[in-house]
C-alpha cells in the first residue's frame, strides 16, 4: 500500500508540473513606423526623395488578415484583424461626418498562442467578403472613417490606402492623391523575422516594422500621374504592388 501511494503521489506531481509549466497565451505589439527613407515621417514637412521634394498631408492604409508563423511553419491568423493605420488631419467623409485628426502606428494583439514565431504576414487592403458588403462589420471596419469610395466599382467599397500631399520636381509642383482599392489590388506582405520571437504571458513582445512612404510610388511617373485611382488602373496596381514588396521592412523584434 505504501508503494502504491508513492506511485500515485509521483504521478499526480508530474501532472501538476505539466499543467503549471504550460505557457499561457501572450500579447504582442506590431509597430509600423512611417518613414521617408532614413527620416521619420511627418505631415506638412518637406522631404527629399527620388530626386523630388515631397510634402505630405495624409497617409492612411488598412492592415488586415494578420498572420503569425511559428518555428514549425504553423500559421496563427489573428481573428477580425482589420486595422486602420494613419497620420492625417481631420477627414470629412461622404456622410459629412468629420473623422478627427490622428496618428496611429501600433497594433495591439492579444491571446496569441505561446511559442516561437519566425515570420509575420498581413494584407494591405480589405478582403473581398467585407469590401463587397460594407454592412458587414469586423475589427475596425466602418463606413465612418473616410476610407470608402463610390468610384471603385458600381457599389461603394473601401479605399485600401491613401497618400496625399504635393511633389515638386524642381520646376513644377503637383498636388498628389495616390489611392488603391478594388479586390484585385488586395496585396499580401510576408516578412521573415531576424530572429525567433517568443510570445507568452511572461512578457509583452514587439515586432517593429518600417513603412517607407518614399517606396509607395516607386516606378510610377508621379509628375505625369499625380492622381491615382480607379481610372488609372496600371498605376494603381503598381502602387499596390509596392505596398506588397517594397514599403515594409523589419527593424527589430523583442
Amino acid at each position: 500500500m505504501v508503494a502504491i501511494a508513492a506511485i500515485l503521489f509521483t504521478s499526480c506531481k508530474k501532472d501538476d508540473d505539466t499543467i503549471n509549466s504550460a505557457e499561457a497565451a501572450g500579447k504582442a505589439t506590431i509597430s509600423m513606423d512611417a518613414v521617408v527613407g532614413t527620416n521619420d515621417f511627418a505631415l506638412n514637412t518637406n522631404f527629399t526623395a527620388n530626386g523630388k521634394t515631397w510634402n505630405f498631408t495624409q497617409l492612411r492604409y488598412w492592415v488586415s488578415n494578420v498572420i503569425l508563423v511559428n518555428a514549425a511553419g504553423v500559421e496563427y491568423m489573428v481573428p477580425n484583424s482589420f486595422y486602420l493605420m494613419e497620420e492625417n488631419t481631420a477627414v470629412v467623409t461622404n456622410s459629412n461626418f468629420t473623422y478627427p485628426a490622428g496618428k496611429r502606428e501600433n497594433i495591439q494583439l492579444t491571446d496569441i498562442p505561446a511559442g516561437d514565431y519566425t515570420a509575420i504576414k498581413f494584407s494591405v487592403g480589405v478582403s473581398e467578403k467585407y469590401n463587397n458588403n460594407l454592412s458587414l462589420q469586423a475589427g475596425e471596419l466602418s463606413q465612418l472613417n473616410g476610407m470608402t469610395n463610390v468610384s471603385w466599382m458600381w457599389a461603394t467599397s473601401y479605399i485600401f490606402s491613401s497618400l496625399k500631399g504635393t511633389v515638386n520636381d524642381g520646376t513644377t509642383t503637383k498636388t498628389i492623391a495616390v489611392e488603391t482599392g478594388l479586390n484585385t489590388n488586395l496585396k499580401s506582405v510576408t516578412l521573415s523575422l531576424p530572429q525567433a520571437l517568443h510570445i507568452s504571458s511572461a512578457k509583452e513582445s514587439t515586432i517593429s516594422l518600417s513603412a517607407d512612404v518614399a517606396k509607395i510610388t516607386d516606378g510610377v511617373d508621379i509628375m505625369a500621374t499625380p492622381t491615382i485611382g480607379a481610372s488609372q488602373a496600371a498605376e494603381m496596381t503598381a502602387v499596390a504592388g509596392n505596398y506588397s514588396s517594397k514599403v515594409f521592412t523589419v527593424k527589430s523584434v523583442r
